[in-house]
């Protein structure tokens, strides 16, 4: 073999060998070691996560210095380092979106095309920032000598560590000009002879600068920790990680020596091998690398192995993208076009210049539509300050911020797709008429009429205008009456007829004409078309436009109607609930079936009737929905100092002498209009094909709505809190309750008590209000008591808690964690001395009176991604039915004795109707069939949709187990579960079906 081929095939070796070793160090650090390592028992390790972005920040400018140091390069180098990482970032977030639809948003849309100007690698930013004031330091560099150049660049960097107290950061796109100085420092290391002594001081250099961090970094790790605890540190003046930050000497000497080691192999490199480092680069950097990479799972059962199959499989990935972008991404014609100007452009003054006028050339000529589209975002932004309350938005239920400050802030996305929608109305209607103004005038009258009409039914009703309510156009002379009647029948018709005079005017006046024959704005106005079917899709889980809507910041809760039209505006909110994916119609749904039913239940219900006593309009019945109350002592994990106290003892005592058990809950932390849903109509969650709140989303649908409460001649709803939430004032209006008590309601909350810094009323409070209830009519009553004290947040509200350090358990390691924890558990406490006053209070009342006590959810304290390793506990609450001493008297039983340990909100009807001894209706008898044949149904903990079953030892039953007579009872309970929230409601229509005779 000659001499030559030798040499060469020693230099592919080199080249080779130095691109695999640099990707797999990249590639590593696509994977987030900072917060496994900081656990490490051994102190070395604990900073080498950061040591080594660090030296990589380093290392990899001045591989790129080094390789464009033999000449002077022109404008279009920057550019295709630019070209190569828009072009990676574009396949990077397309699969990326592809696997994790969910993940996507505007954010990462805005990153993929602006990726410096959004700093989505800061490391990039610098390589393109050295490549374009290459030349610059070219010509310094020949300018001085070898010695100079090192004492310059050495001075540079001692300077940059004390200028920046060795608190520099890469986390934005300015930050990367620092990397200019790798940059030099590389032009400059491959324009010098490395001789033996040169490499082996570099390399000592690095050595004792690791060495020297390994024991510095810990130390004065401990000198700020120290002067933390002695209140002496004052944040930002320094940073203890300092020797190991990126303007660190000691990184300098650590990359000077990975450079000596390297230099043969770097010095094989060509200027089209950097591309390959680039792609490494961006899988490193990329927003959502970390998080990405990290998601991949290969059933290998090993983090470990994961990541290494991972780093494998992005290294090949690299390897064909390189060839891709090699071969193909500078043919195609806008990238070619804009690199030969740069190449040939030899004036940075002629680069601005050209760029100035061809922005300008493309504002001028496309002006009109901008302006248009600028006043169309102008208008969204006002549709969304108009549903403002004096410009604050509530963002939580405790909390409102500056409309106009948050919305710029945060709701760009709404804005913007908001926009695009007002734009698209604006397209259609200029096609039709082909006048501007009359177009344009038309489109913001609408869009500030429907923005005024949503928030006069918000001041009104507390609810925005639902898309079914559109038919109640026909009901004018009612509407205009509500809300003023002639006098704003007589602002309409001026404020229209302004509308008029203004469009004539314009239309005379002011001429305008945009650009494009009548086929490009035909063609656009069918897009527009087009784009007002997407919202078709908005609810439909797991569709592309389901996450396209998603990724704008479109994200409706359906649970606080005026909070989600405030922050995702009138036309979004109203999209949103154009079609609403409730439940799956049964093959077999219809009239005649549920006919069929009626006549099936009617016959059960007539055979336990033979043995039922009492009629439960007689009676008081009293469902109450305590806020977040769980039973303290069960919650997974939790333990409780020796010699604690009880919280809840008198809760507890009840379960020896009356019905007790657990209920499941749909919810974690929140849902609780869901539970109060389910206990009210005996319908479950679990039901639905997808997450809804029925209150906001089914019930409005629907006039009127059966509840429980329309077995009695007279029902109410009390809660002393704001009344407004998940629709309760109307939908209580459509249950046909007569009254419903609440914080600025007509009816006074007596009696508000409040405990420690609490802000929300008591549980005496809630109590008080539903004993004065009670004792407020002679005959039987329902009355739906809503509690608020054990709301979220739980802020150490009580002064002298009992439980404070006496807590402990897996799931609170986090101090803060346990003080909300004993926070929490302080309050079921005061609730279980109120319900202890409270069933005393009843006990001596001389009519039948049982109530239903249950907790809606656990309380949000720790992160619901727990509830995967415990899905039954962390959904599991306390529940009893009480019968006082005078129902016990008159046939009520005390205790029901069987499936009674685990339960569904949907259940009380059918246990309280056999408690109380009450006569059932045939819905009745179905939902009696459903609680003792059935395992407890509720909402699928592991998919969207779909029941989880229980048995009474708490353990969940696989569905397949289901005899054919318990498949048939579940498809029963589907179909008019279907009628009443999806359907045409054919069972409200019979009589005796939801309520008894008369």
């Amino acid at each position: 073999m000659s001499e030559p081929i030798q040499s060469n095939k020693k230099h592919n070796l080199l080249k080779i060998g130095f691109l695999v070793i640099t990707a797999l160090v990249i590639l590593l650090q696509m994977f987030n070691f900072k917060r496994s390592m900081i656990r490490s028992p051994y102190t070395y390790l604990r900073y080498l996560p950061t040591t080594a972005e660090s030296v990589t920040c380093w290392f990899l400018p001045m591989v790129f210095g080094a390789v464009f140091n033999k000449r002077k390069l022109r404008f279009n180098e920057g550019f295709k380092a630019w070209a190569v990482m828009e072009a990676t970032l574009i396949a990077y977030y397309l699969v990326y979106f592809i696997m994790k639809p969910g993940q996507m948003n505007t954010w990462f849309l805005w990153g993929i095309f602006f990726p410096i100007l959004t700093s989505s690698s800061v490391l990039m930013t610098g390589i393109v920032f050295g490549l374009l004031v290459q030349p610059v330091i070219y010509d310094w560099q020949e300018k001085f000598s070898h010695k100079q150049s090192l004492m310059i660049l050495t001075g540079l960097t001692f300077l940059g560590f004390a200028l920046s107290a060795g608190t520099y950061t890469l986390n934005y796109s300015i930050y990367g000009l620092y990397l200019i100085l790798p940059f030099a420092w590389g032009m400059f290391l491959g324009r010098i002879k490395w001789t033996a002594k040169r490499t082996i001081l570099s390399i000592l250099a690095g050595a004792v600068a690791f060495v020297s961090v390994e024991v510095g970094v810990p130390g004065f790790d401990a000198v700020y920790w120290s002067q933390v605890l002695q209140g002496k540190a004052i944040n930002g003046s320094w940073n203890e990680l300092f020797l190991i930050n990126v303007t660190s000497p000691f990184i300098c000497l650590m990359a000077l020596a990975a450079f000596a080691i390297a230099r043969k192999a770097i010095k094989t490199l060509e200027e089209k091998d950097l591309s390959f480092l680039v792609i490494l680069i961006v899988f490193m950097q990329a927003p959502a690398a970390h998080k990405f990479m990290a998601s991949l799972k290969y059933g290998t059962g090993s983090r470990q192995l994961n990541r290494l199959i991972t780093i494998l499989i992005m290294f090949a990935i690299a390897i064909v993208w390189h060839f891709v972008l090699d071969r193909y991404l500078f043919r195609f014609k806008p990238v070619k076009r804009i690199n030969k100007f740069l190449y040939e452009t030899k004036s940075f003054g002629d680069v601005v210049e050209c760029c100035f006028n061809r922005v300008w050339g493309f504002i001028k000529y496309h002006r009109t539509n901008l302006l248009t589209w600028t006043f169309f975002f102008i208008l969204a932004f006002a549709s969304f300050l108009i549903e403002s309350d004096n410009l604050r938005i509530q963002i939580t239920t405790a909390a409102n911020v500056n409309a106009v400050v948050w919305l710029v802030g945060t709701k760009l996305g709404p804005l913007v797709l908001t926009t695009i929608f007002v734009d698209a109305l604006f397209t259609i209607l200029y096609f039709v008429t082909t006048r501007y103004w009359v177009s344009i005038i038309t489109t913001t009258t609408v869009v500030l009429a429907w923005a005024i009409a949503n928030k006069i039914k918000l001041n009104l009703r507390g609810e925005p205008i639902y898309p079914s309510e559109l038919s109640e156009v026909t009901n004018a002379d009612s509407l205009l009456s509500m809300i003023g009647g002639q006098k704003t029948l007589i602002m309409i018709l001026i404020g229209l007829a302004a509308v008029i005079a203004l469009i004539v005017f314009c239309e005379i006046k002011f001429k305008v004409k945009k650009r494009g024959n009548w086929k490009r704005r035909g063609l656009w106005a069918l897009a527009s078309l087009a784009l007002f079917m997407t919202p078709l899709w908005f609810n439909h889980q797991g569709t592309p436009i389901y996450y396209l809507s998603g990724a704008f910041g479109n994200r409706q809760s359906f649970r606080n109607p005026e909070r989600d039209i405030q922050v995702n505006g009138p036309i979004l909110n109203s999209l949103n609930y154009i079609d609403l994916q409730i439940m799956d119609k049964p093959e077999n749904y219809s009239q005649s079936q549920i006919t069929k039913l009626y006549q099936k239940y009617q016959k059960l219900a007539d055979q336990i009737n033979k043995t039922r006593k009492n009629n439960l309009s007689d009676q008081t019945v009293i469902f109450n929905l305590s806020e977040s109350f769980m039973d303290p002592t069960t919650f997974p994990t939790i333990k409780f100092a020796k010699g604690t106290k009880d919280p809840i003892p008198y809760i507890h005592s009840l379960k020896n002498s009356t019905t007790y058990g657990t209920m499941l809950s749909a919810g974690y932390g929140g849902g609780t209009a869901n539970m109060e849903w389910e206990s009210l109509t005996g319908f479950n969650m679990g039901a639905f094909s997808t997450s809804l709140t029925p209150y906001v989303q089914v019930v409005p649908q629907y006039k009127y709505y059966p509840t429980i409460g329309a077995n009695f001649t007279y029902s109410s709803a009390v809660h002393p809190f704001i009344g407004t939430y998940y629709s309760r004032i109307e939908d209580y209006k459509r249950f046909k309750f007569n009254k419903f008590v609440y914080i600025g309601s007509k009816y006074k909350i007596i009696d508000q008590k409040k405990l420690g810094t609490n802000s929300y009323n008591s549980d005496f409070t809630t109590y008080a209000n539903g004993l004065k209830q009670i004792n407020s009519r002679k005959g039987g009553q329902f009355i739906n008591l809503i509690s608020i004290q054990n709301h979220m947040p739980y802020n150490n509200w009580y002064p002298k808690n009992y439980y404070a350090g006496k807590i402990s358990g897996d799931l609170f390691s986090d101090g803060d964690v346990r003080t909300q924890m004993a926070t929490y558990v302080m309050g079921t406490h005061y609730t279980d001395q109120a319900v202890k006053k409270f069933i005393k209070q009843i006990d001596k009342i001389k009519k039948p009176i049982t109530m239903v006590f249950y907790g809606d959810h656990y309380p949000s304290i720790v992160s619901q991604s727990y509830t995967s390793k415990y899905p039954v506990e962390m959904h599991s609450t306390r529940y009893f039915i009480y019968s006082n001493k005078y129902a016990r008297q008159h046939g009520a039983k005390a205790k029901l004795t069987s499936k009674t340990n685990y339960v569904n909100t949907s259940d009380f009807i059918a246990m309280l109707l056999e408690q109380t001894n009450s006569k059932v209706t045939a819905y009745q008898a179905l939902l009696t069939e459903v609680h003792k044949k059935l395992p407890a149904l509720t909402i699928s903990y592991s998919d969207d949709s779909g029941f989880t079953l229980v048995d009474q030892k708490g353990k969940e039953v696989d569905p397949k187990t289901l005899t054919s007579s318990q498949q048939a009872l579940l498809k029963d309970y589907e179909l008019i579960q279907y009628d009443m929230t999806a359907g045409s409601a054919y069972a409200l229509k019979i009589k005796g079906f939801y309520t008894m005779k008369k």
